[in-house]
């Protein structure tokens, strides 16, 4: 009867060295002043406009932009359930600013509306509006305003605050943060 043999030679070596290193985002606890936000058009076409009053709320930003986060996106397969997790930049998460208002309290006045709207309807053709958040931090961003609305999807009017000089309702403002100036 015939014997089979074999054998594998198998050589090991040294490990690579990895290195991984990771940029971790900390805010400072800042709770911010009393300073009012600005916009700044590009060109000279429209003046600066210094906020009336800072909004009541706003979201996706603290004292940086609040758009580097986790994207994780579940899978499923066969057996089981496959997660996978990116930690990069959301660049489409938008800043919301919202002026709270009501059928009897006007958040702001319309004069200072126009001149947000005046902006929102004319975006500049070179460059970008600037946006300073000062009672949050020193810092300017370039910014793409994407909405403006009063009361709901639309600008809505109220007769009577309007002969007054005012808005009823909340004023909603979006924006897509550029970069930072």
């Amino acid at each position: 009867m015939a014997v089979l043999s074999s054998q594998t030679i198998v050589t090991t070596a040294d490990a690579l060295a990895v290195t991984q290193s990771f940029d971790f985002t900390i805010l400072p606890n800042i709770t911010g002043s009393l300073s009012l936000r600005e916009l700044l058009y590009p060109t000279t076409t429209f003046a600066p406009i210094t906020y009336q009053k800072n909004p009541d709320t706003w979201t996706n930003f603290d004292v940086a932009p609040l758009t580097k986060r986790p994207v994780v996106v579940k899978q499923a397969t066969l057996e089981d359930n496959r997660i996978t997790q990116w930690i990069g930049y959301d660049r489409d998460a938008d800043i919301t600013e919202t002026w709270r208002g009501s059928d009897s309290e006007a958040p702001m006045s319309l004069t200072f509306f126009r001149q947000l709207y005046a902006y929102y309807e004319n975006p500049p053709v070179v460059g970008f509006i600037q946006w300073l958040p000062k009672d949050r931090t020193v810092n300017t961003y370039n910014i793409v305003i994407k909405s403006l609305t009063v009361g709901g999807q639309d600008v809505t009017y109220n007769f009577i605050a309007a002969l007054q000089d005012c808005l009823t309702g909340d004023v909603v403002m979006k924006f897509e943060i550029v970069s930072q100036v």
